[in-house]
């Protein structure tokens, strides 16, 4: 039976998002064109971000658990590959994936998730950039109206025709393990601003 509600929770899920992305007015600032990166943004904001780089060649990092197939299953339908794991479960293995996925794709990661504490920067995060050598970007999401939900993230969604700025950061490389700390503290800082 839960195979069954994953299996429809997928479309559901996929239908309901693309619906509310077509009424959406998202706009854009400083947003990365032609290059490989990896887009950190803080676990609340992903559903307008999942709508806007559908079909961008981009792999997420998804939890192992059977909540994470909740994103996973349509993140997959608007085009995503997905590396499965967390700080927690199976986090090395999800960590090779996404290097190996990252010679083809961008990579798309909320390091603060898959639950929490919010708005944390784990440095999970700072060790695949440093691994694959692609720039960590930033994304800052700002959303006029919205519903926010009672969850461990406050979980935003959109209200349709709701205006959402999308601002991405300038990248930021990590060339050595003796940065992970000063980085760690300067993307939270971006991320919070």
């Amino acid at each position: 039976m839960k195979n069954v509600f994953l299996f429809l929770e997928k479309y559901f899920a996929y239908l309901f998002v693309h619906f509310c992305g077509l009424f959406w007015q998202i706009k854009t600032v400083n947003r990365p064109k032609n290059q490989k990166v990896i887009y950190i943004f803080w676990h609340q904001n992903m559903l307008p971000l999942l709508y806007l780089h559908r079909g961008e060649n981009i792999a997420i990092l998804a939890s192992a658990s059977k909540d994470g197939e909740l994103i996973a299953g349509p993140a997959k339908l608007f085009g995503y590959k997905t590396a499965r794991g967390s700080s927690g479960r199976h986090g090395i293995s999800a960590t090779k994936k996404l290097v190996k996925l990252s010679k083809e794709n961008s990579l798309a990661i909320t390091p603060d998730g898959p639950k929490g504490p919010a708005q944390i920067l784990k440095i999970g995060a700072l060790f695949v950039a440093y691994s694959t050598q692609l720039p960590i970007v930033p994304v800052c999401v700002k959303i006029s109206k919205k519903t926010i939900f009672k969850t461990w993230d406050k979980f935003q969604l959109p209200h349709l025709f709701s205006k959402i700025k999308i601002e991405y950061g300038e990248p930021i490389f990590i060339k050595s393990k003796d940065e992970f700390t000063i980085q760690k503290n300067k993307i939270e800082k971006i991320l919070n601003s």
